[in-house]
């Protein structure tokens, strides 16, 4: 918490004064950026052996799957990556980048309120789309760019019966009955405040309002206690869960608990414990939603060292040779370039494209998630401290 109102201290600062140093002449970043838009990979490898020679590339990533090698096997090009968590990312941003001390090249993050509010109006970062996959994205993936898109699901132990389908409604994880279901605490875990926040947007009031009389029998009715529905489910389901810090964690304890334990969960756990009586809700139909979307961002520093190797790193990643290397080989990750399917081993847990978490997760909406941070974040925090 003390970190995060540093943060809000911060943030205004930055919204109410003019940054030094922030000019209006284009820096050898945003130049490099510019022309690598638009070069072809052989022109844009040839370009960035030039610039970095025998030096390392700096990539900050909040996944650990980037220490991968076939970025330096296909290019010759040398990485050197550390992980930060969330909040130590734009710790070291404000620190290094601020402060004009190059730390990073490449940065991969999460938290599209944090990276909008406080990373890009600082500065600290460059957005950076390659013109050959603008056509293959969506629009709403470029600005700030998305790497790569992961889930977190609601899964269950099914007790052997796959034909249990013991959830069909979201509501359900708001019941007594089911109390107990593990998620990660939204203070702690920027995605879980950022997904319950999205809940509360007009489009899902709405699919919320449904799922609510398919379960119920009934309209809901507002009763005075909550602004709108979506607020009334997040807190009843905030009182009926526990919270667990660890997607691990949860895996674990789904699949060695009873028959009718629950709780949210990244997809690529499944692969580490046994599955065979865990049932992924999405595959049950469940009303409402099956769980959340979040996206991983990946910029270019500001004070970046070698802007073009950077910009050939995300020509990289967003290729299929690039993404089935690095991420596409487990389930759970989806890659913004939609010509990228899902691998044949994410399809053998029961992964499914992107196309079909459109239409059954809460994706992250950045939009949503500025316009009311503030009020959502400060009802949901006062909930979780009340647990």
């Amino acid at each position: 918490m003390k970190k995060f109102t540093a943060f809000l201290i911060m943030l205004t600062l930055v919204l109410t004064m003019l940054l030094p140093g922030m000019a209006s002449a284009e820096t050898n970043v945003q130049k490099a950026i510019a022309e690598a838009a638009s070069m072809s990979w052989d022109d844009l490898l040839a370009k960035a052996k030039e610039e970095i020679g025998d030096n390392k590339l700096m990539i900050y990533s909040n996944t650990s799957r980037v220490k991968e090698d076939t970025f330096t096997a296909k290019t010759g090009i040398a990485i050197e990556t550390q992980n930060p968590n969330d909040s130590q990312v734009y710790e070291m941003l404000e620190q290094e980048v601020g402060n004009g001390v190059y730390g990073a090249d490449v940065v991969l993050l999460q938290d599209c309120f944090m990276l909008t509010n406080l990373a890009i109006a600082s500065g600290w970062l460059e957005n950076y789309v390659p013109d050959e996959y603008k056509a293959t994205m969506r629009e709403e993936d470029m600005n700030p760019l998305v790497c790569i898109y992961l889930n977190r699901l609601f899964f269950y132990n099914d007790g052997g019966d796959k034909e249990a389908k013991l959830f069909k409604n979201v509501w359900q994880f708001t019941e007594p009955e089911f109390k107990g279901t593990e998620f990660k605490n939204p203070m702690d875990e920027k995605s879980s405040m950022n997904f319950l926040i999205s809940l509360t947007s007009e489009k899902w009031q709405a699919r919320m309002a449904e799922a609510y009389k398919s379960f119920y029998g009934k309209d809901w009715a507002p009763s005075g206690e909550f602004d709108n529905i979506s607020y009334e489910w997040i807190y009843k389901f905030l009182m009926n869960c526990t919270f667990v810090s660890k997607d691990s964690t949860i895996a674990s304890d789904i699949a060695s608990g009873a028959a009718g334990s629950s709780g949210l969960f990244v997809f690529s756990k499944l692969r580490s414990v046994d599955a065979s009586n865990i049932t992924v809700c999405a595959n049950d139909g469940i009303e409402g939603f099956a769980g959340l979307m979040y996206p991983i961002y990946s910029m270019i520093a500001a004070n970046a060292k070698y802007p073009y190797a950077a910009c050939l790193y995300i020509n990289y990643l967003l290729s299929p040779e690039g993404y089935g290397n690095i991420f596409g080989k487990e389930m759970g990750t989806y890659s913004v370039n939609n010509t990228i399917g899902i691998s044949d081993n994410a399809k053998t847990y029961g992964d499914q494209p992107l196309s079909f978490w459109q239409n059954c997760l809460v994706f992250e909406d950045a939009e949503h998630v500025q316009n009311v941070y503030f009020e959502a974040f400060d009802k949901i925090s006062q909930w979780c401290a009340s647990k």
